[in-house]
């Protein structure tokens, strides 16, 4: 049994480990406001730390989604190796207990991208919850803003 953290993205279940979470922000908080960096966006945080901005349920379905990043939604601030993310999520929210050996590959419905960013799924009566690898969502990230950065110097 592990600890995950089970944040609710749109309306998918995603779980990444515990241990790798730092915190919960708001998104609607006047105190942190995401800026803009080097073609990058960062939710600031307390002491000068940043965390990169990832969408999630862009990465996994493909851009054009609406971000949930909206009234009442919140970040979830992980560290993927030495860099910190704030992956945008629709609610608040919560840790549970759960048997990762028992993961499940993605069906074959799940293709491209979303088989890397997600190595297993859990299956909770008629939930899916799927497991999050953070670093190949870090580095999908940013592959991704380099990839727009170049586009929109031509």
């Amino acid at each position: 049994m592990k600890a995950l953290y089970l944040a609710q993205i749109d309306r998918q279940l995603f779980a990444v480990d515990k241990e790798r979470v730092i915190g919960v922000s708001s998104c609607n908080s006047g105190f942190f406001k995401p800026i803009e960096e080097g073609g990058r966006r960062y939710l600031p945080l307390p002491y000068g730390n940043r965390a990169m901005i990832c969408d999630v349920q862009s990465l996994v379905t493909g851009p054009g989604g609406q971000a949930p990043a909206r009234q009442g939604g919140h970040y979830l601030i992980v560290a993927a190796d030495e860099e910190l993310m704030a992956l945008a999520m629709t609610g608040k929210g919560r840790i549970v207990t759960a048997d990762v050996a028992a993961a499940r590959p993605l069906p074959p419905a799940f293709t491209g991208p979303s088989r890397m960013l997600v190595p297993g799924v859990l299956v909770n009566g008629l939930d899916l919850i799927l497991l999050l690898d953070l670093q190949a969502v870090l580095e999908t990230t940013v592959d991704r803003q380099v990839e727009c950065r170049t586009e929109e110097k031509r």
